[in-house]
């Protein structure tokens, strides 16, 4: 049988098992720690921050380590709206993936009023109805969450033209980059991207771990509680 379904999820590449296996056996102390142990732990996840930085082309305190992609979704949403009471509109599309979607759904159901726009029928967003909602509904809306690539249809959006539009109305844009990052080269200093999702299992990285692009100074508030790891 031949695997087909990378863009479901991807085998571990064997020299990222082969970095990650000193701290699953030998060096697996709490990074939070003060003793060497911990503090040589934490150096290990401040050089993989550094590494994502890297790829990602921002600064290293803008990455927020994470689960995995739904994670890193629900943190933009929740905290994006916690910083930005009163606030209550989220703009998205008609074609999220579920990790937006199902959140988005939840909210509006807590009182938040949702807004999907719509694609055309080769997949692509309306940008005039995107243009046409944030001229009426700016004032009112606390972010617009899209998504880069299409997890279905491979169609990719323009972060660059919608961040855009959302910056004329000063409106955050939230990115799901869970389909791009680490197949699409792009620069964070150069799109006017606010927030991007990221998980490592769609580019030959482990299950279970990934990143919240969260730009420096933008408005953005913790959704968990309970420790002082990735900015509380």
């Amino acid at each position: 049988m031949i695997y087909l379904d990378n863009n479901a999820t991807t085998a571990l590449d064997p020299m990222v098992l082969d970095a990650m296996l000193p701290y699953l056996r030998e060096q697996y102390a709490n990074p939070s720690s003060m003793h060497r142990f911990g503090q040589e732990a934490r150096q290990a996840v401040e050089r993989a921050r550094h590494q994502v930085a890297e790829l990602l082309d921002c600064e290293p305190r803008e990455v927020l380590f994470t689960s995995g992609g739904t994670e890193s979704n629900n943190a933009a949403l929740h905290g994006l709206l916690a910083a930005r009471v009163p606030r209550r509109v989220v703009i998205t599309s008609s074609v999220e993936h579920s990790a937006i979607r199902e959140p988005a759904a939840a909210l509006a159901k807590g009182g938040c009023e949702v807004i999907a726009i719509d694609v055309n029928r080769e997949g692509a967003l309306d940008m005039a109805q995107l243009a046409a909602t944030l001229a009426a509904r700016g004032p009112e809306t606390a972010l617009v969450s899209i998504m880069y690539a299409n997890n279905e249809t491979g169609v990719l959006f323009d972060p660059a033209a919608i961040g855009e539009l959302c910056r004329a109305h000063r409106v955050p844009l939230h990115v799901d980059g869970v389909q791009a990052v680490g197949k699409l080269s792009f620069s964070l200093k150069r799109l006017p991207i606010d927030l991007l999702s990221l998980s490592a299992h769609k580019f030959h990285g482990p299950k279970g771990a990934g990143a919240l692009f969260i730009r420096r100074n933008t408005r953005w508030q913790p959704w968990q509680r309970g420790g002082p790891q990735e900015r509380d």
